[in-house]
């Protein structure tokens, strides 16, 4: 279903559904964790940290394609489980890939569960029908609407030009260091009001409001104790609005692990570094970038490796794509994306 530009944006929320087994899973499911699959004739290669050099996890895999485009889409996101380099942008790398859309995914291989994929442009008219019963299809396909725009030079992207990246066509069969996989189901934020805990996210927002309200009064009774001071006490309140805004907008369900939303608007944790907006240009086509979806702090306690110390702790993990979602029919190498890390401010909130 495409969206006009005056519309307000369409936002669907991913959750966790049925465990995804020994199986081999198609290119064209969305799933958390596992191994990525390959989009043929793509050469999907493993990033390696830039902070500690270790080989990254594949965190998700999200099947997106856009309304109107010939192409099949996919993106996988990975990140470091190394403990020092949580919460840094450099630790995690969104990578997309494509292929024309005659090719049929499901050619070579029956995926279970996916037996009776919904079209996406059905999805309003069942849009009750999608729950996490274990008989039911897991993913509807995430489609949205795409627009091209004039873009101007950045020197964002040097920063990128030393990511390493190393052959997976051994690594993606032998690699013992993954997340326990499970395929993601979809709904339209609208339709999921339904947190069962809602008294206790009540209580959570009603602390906050007392703690803003604590804040306000310190700041209005700071003057002449310093410009320092002042700065502080401001920049304390202005993240506390903002997470404040951000409990709010998710407490009618906590349980979403992703929210999709093509050209929409971020849901952030904490104010965005300024260094980091507008997001770089795409460095293949110079189109701007725009916000597709972002990870949520539920997504931390899903993810369980498939070794004692495999972790992974972050906040909110915002991905931004190429507007024009530029791609040529000979490429056969995905396209570096842009990710914005924000780190929890108080995990306590999400258990």
């Amino acid at each position: 279903m495409a969206l006009a530009a005056s519309q307000e944006q369409r936002v669907l929320l991913g959750f966790k559904d049925a465990v995804l087994g020994s199986e081999t899973a198609s290119w064209d499911v969305s799933k958390i964790g596992g191994l990525p699959d390959q989009v043929p004739p793509v050469k999907l290669s493993f990033p390696s940290c830039l902070l500690c050099s270790s080989a990254l996890c594949h965190v998700v895999q999200i099947y997106c394609p856009l309304e109107g485009s010939q192409y099949h889409r996919v993106i996988n996101v990975f990140a470091c489980s190394t403990k020092s380099c949580w919460g840094k942008p450099y630790s995690w790398v969104a990578v997309r890939s494509q292929c024309i859309e005659t090719l049929n995914p499901q050619a070579t291989k029956e995926v279970p569960k996916q037996e009776n994929k919904m079209a996406a442009r059905d999805w309003c008219e069942d849009a009750d029908d999608w729950g996490f019963d274990e008989d039911e299809p897991a993913l509807p396909v995430i489609e949205c609407s795409t627009t091209s725009c004039p873009a101007a030079p950045t020197d964002w992207t040097s920063q990128l030009q030393n990511l390493s990246l190393t052959d997976t066509s051994e690594t993606l069969q032998s690699c013992d260091s993954v997340f326990r996989s499970y395929y993601i189901a979809v709904a339209e934020e609208e339709d999921c009001a339904w947190d069962m805990d809602l008294d206790h996210a009540r209580r959570l927002l009603r602390d906050y409001e007392k703690n803003e309200e604590a804040v306000m009064e310190d700041l209005q009774s700071c003057d002449g104790k310093g410009e320092v001071e002042k700065y502080e006490k401001c920049d304390l309140q202005k993240q506390d609005i903002t997470f404040h805004k951000f409990l709010k907008k998710i407490s009618p369900c906590r349980q979403q692990i992703l929210r999709y939303s093509w050209n929409g608007s971020p849901l952030y944790m904490s104010p965005p570094d300024a260094a980091s907006l507008p997001p770089p240009l795409c460095p293949r086509c110079r189109a701007q970038r725009v916000f597709e979806f972002q990870l949520m702090p539920a997504l931390v306690a899903m993810l369980q490796g498939s070794k004692p110390d495999m972790l992974l702790e972050f906040g909110a993990v915002l991905i931004f794509t190429c507007e024009r979602s530029c791609w040529e029919d000979g490429d056969k190498i995905p396209l570096q994306e842009f990710c914005i890390v924000q780190e929890d401010p108080d995990q306590r909130y999400f258990k």
